[in-house]
């Protein structure tokens, strides 16, 4: 199905698990960033955590920011948080609710109300930054897929093919998608981080399954395929708008991912970081001129660097491996078009 995959330096990989919990400060900070007025920007997961921090620093960079979230209510306190702290921007949160990759059928609605919301003004930004890390390897989707597999990939896959119709378009200078991904894409499988004959572990027992550090590190892998092989599928428009499509590490963070792992939380306040500094990392990956149309499937790590990913992804990219495993996830999802 695949080229071989290459293996891999665990020199490499032990220096890249280190650099997560000791990054570099960052040097893009919001008075870098550009004026965003007349700017519109998805942001998914943006009710807590990083995804929180972003919708505040694009807002108050005055940029319209669509906050795509499961429960509206949650989004829209979040919303009167962020207008109540910036009462000066002259941008706009607009709340979308019910977008729970849990369920796969949730997505097309979604995206027809960022369609009306955004009636026919420039999309210029994309963050898949919502997702899932579960303690457990037992999470399913309503759809019968491995819980992580459906919200990390699935999901955000689903939705930018709804999105794409209206993000393909050359009316405006700014176009950048961020596929939020993890260091964690180190522990993923051996080819390419994909578990090639059955990634969505539709079938298997639970029992059967390996451990939930595994399937996640799949998805965080899978991501960065995705960051690559979408500017790889569409990329005639991709040049002749300028798009740039990457990856982001945003760091090891004491955020509401961590929720569930009562060990992590006993600890994070010595050696995990804050959603402000991950929403860093990914508005670099969203705003920096640093990034080019050259730099499509970049592993942007925090807070605000680029770094190589394992070395067999970036194999990936040069073989066409990465436009495989869209193609399949493409093919999974083609019954919720």
């Amino acid at each position: 199905m695949t080229e071989p995959a290459p293996g891999y330096s665990k020199i490499n990989w032990l220096y890249e698990m280190y650099y997560g919990f000791r990054p570099n400060q960052p040097k893009f900070l919001p008075k870098d960033y550009p004026d965003l007025t007349g700017k519109a920007a998805i942001v998914t997961g943006s009710n807590t955590g990083i995804g929180a921090s972003v919708v505040q620093l694009l807002y108050e960079k005055n940029c319209d920011v669509i906050s795509v979230v499961r429960t509206e209510e949650k989004g829209l306190a979040a919303r009167e948080k962020t207008l109540k702290e910036i009462p000066n921007s002259k941008g706009s949160i607009t709340v979308v609710g019910g977008c729970d990759f849990l369920d796969l059928n949730n997505v097309r609605p979604t995206a027809h109300k960022v369609t009306e919301i955004l009636k026919g003004r420039p999309l210029n930004i994309i963050i898949h930054n919502a997702g899932l890390m579960s303690p457990v390897n037992t999470g399913t989707s309503v759809q019968g897929y491995e819980a992580m597999f459906s919200t990390n990939v699935m999901g955000p896959q689903l939705l930018q093919h709804f999105l794409d119709p209206i993000f393909l378009k050359k009316d405006d200078p700014l176009k950048r998608i961020v596929w939020v991904s993890s260091c964690a894409h180190l522990m993923g499988f051996k080819e390419y981080g994909i578990n090639w004959e059955n990634p969505t572990f539709e079938g298997v027992p639970i029992k059967q399954r390996p451990r939930n550090m595994t399937l996640y590190g799949q998805t965080k892998a899978a991501n960065l395929l995705q960051s690559h092989a979408w500017a790889l599928k569409h990329s005639e428009a991709v040049q002749k708008i300028g798009a740039v499509s990457v990856g982001c590490f945003p760091g090891n963070l004491s955020t509401d991912l961590t929720r569930d792992w009562s060990f992590i939380n006993m600890f994070a306040p010595y050696f995990l970081g804050t959603a402000l500094q991950g929403a860093y990392s990914e508005l670099y990956a969203a705003l920096s001129p640093d990034l080019t149309t050259k730099d499509h499937g970049a592993y942007v790590v925090p807070y605000g660097e680029v770094h190589n990913p394992r070395e067999d992804i970036t194999a990936a990219y040069k073989n066409g491996s990465d436009l495989k495993f869209y193609q399949m996830v493409e093919e999974l999802i083609s019954k919720y078009f």
